[in-house]
């Protein structure tokens, strides 16, 4: 929808294909993700004519607050951000889509793509029939129809595989009693609350809370749990129910989990992002625990497109540079993302964060720089490998340091 908006003035007509049916897609309860939306996403937001429809319903967002259980004691981490704010997904789509009809953009519900002419740049719909197209733009993600079509042409369906890092399970609680005071009010509450390694009962079983604090349209609070791959959503709810039985009701807890809805986090290789006049846009075919980051990138990745088709002689020159440049930052993003699926960087987000707070370096992805006010997709991704690589010397050049004066201190003691 956002590309569609952004686009508008540049073709004749566009279409929208949804998948879901209208009333799924427009459904204003049962679990949706809240979204935080970063500075530069919020501006593209603006530029398309909807952020302030959006900020209509938002929620004051502190940062946010890592737990983390080690030998047996929980250690608390800290990170805030000014004047950042949470919103919840549906009533960001029912913003967009009623922007789209403001235009006259056409959306069909319940769409199913059923194949693609590359060369001839026709798409077959199950109900619209052929469908000739100068640009057809798919949302990328692991279940993307288009993402199965590209690969099949493109024969690089082995290179589409995907992988199981984990699973979750979403549902919402209202912030009430001892929950609400713990998540949804204060300086704290209203924040992204990461539960890591915290049940001193079953040490031995991954399982993580996340929480983020919402005050529109009623005060509640999101949950997501992320358990191992290799653990039922039976057993994920009993660690769940064990988690919160000391700050909600059971019944409560109960209902609202079964009201909730479950997937897995599975990261999918994107070797390539176009083919022709279609391209994939969005969030580089992968999942993790996050407050948004996919569609910031998204949201902010999409926008470069129409100053490229503007410069550009034809669609799939456009769509090659911006496969050359934002595709190469999306790709490098997701191998970086991967990794914090499997928590193989803690270590780098520490060293990030510590140089941040020294002002020797740029904050870490998964911390705030994203969500700087210049941020820029390509270029930053090239400063984040930059400043990687220079971190990387700053610790090797400390532990050889370190390493030398134990060193000296041992012959010294020999002697």
């Amino acid at each position: 929808m956002v590309s569609a908006l952004l686009l508008k003035d540049r073709f004749e007509k566009i279409v929208v294909l949804e998948r879901q049916s209208r009333e799924r897609f427009l459904r204003t309860r049962g679990y949706t993700f809240p979204i935080v939306f970063s500075p530069a996403a919020m501006a593209v937001l603006d530029r398309i004519g909807v952020g302030a429809a959006i900020n209509r319903e938002r929620s004051p967002y502190f940062g946010v607050v890592v737990h983390k259980r080690i030998l047996g004691h929980e250690f608390t981490w800290t990170a805030k951000r000014e004047s950042v704010y949470s919103h919840w997904r549906n009533h960001i789509v029912a913003s967009l889509y009623e922007r789209l009809t403001e235009e006259g953009i056409e959306v069909q519900f319940e769409a199913v793509l059923e194949d693609i002419d590359f060369a001839a740049n026709v798409c077959s719909e199950a109900t619209l029939g052929e469908v000739p197209f100068d640009l057809l733009l798919g949302a990328d993600g692991v279940h993307s129809q288009t993402r199965g079509l590209m690969a099949t042409a493109g024969s690089q369906s082995d290179s589409f595989s995907s992988e199981l890092l984990d699973r979750w399970y979403a549902y919402r609680l209202p912030a009430e009693g001892p929950l609400g005071k713990r998540y949804g009010s204060g300086e704290h509450g209203h924040a992204l609350h990461v539960h890591a390694d915290n049940l001193r009962e079953f040490p031995s079983e991954k399982f993580r809370v996340i929480t983020v604090a919402m005050i529109q349209p009623q005060p509640e609070v999101s949950v997501v749990v992320k358990y191992g791959a290799d653990l039922s959503v039976e057993r994920a709810k009993q660690l769940n129910a064990a988690f919160f039985a000391p700050l909600v009701d059971s019944d409560v807890l109960d209902g609202e989990w079964t009201a909730g809805v479950g997937g897995e986090y599975r990261h999918v290789h994107a070797p390539m992002f176009h083919l022709g006049s279609t391209l994939l846009v969005g969030d580089a075919a992968h999942g993790f625990e996050g407050n948004g980051d996919l569609i910031n990138l998204g949201t902010t990745s999409v926008a470069t497109l129409p100053g490229l088709i503007d410069r550009h002689d034809g669609i799939p020159a456009a769509l090659a540079a911006y496969d050359r440049t934002v595709g190469a930052s999306l790709r490098t993003y997701s191998d970086y993302a991967m990794r914090r699926s499997l928590e193989q960087i803690n270590f780098e987000v520490a060293a990030f964060e510590a140089g941040a707070i020294l002002r020797l370096n740029p904050h870490h992805p998964s911390m705030w720089g994203i969500y700087e006010e210049d941020f820029e997709i390509c270029s930053y991704m090239q400063r984040y490998e930059k400043e990687r690589r220079r971190i990387r010397n700053r610790i090797g050049a400390l532990t050889a340091v370190v390493a030398a004066a134990g060193l000296y201190l041992l012959s010294r003691r020999s002697a």
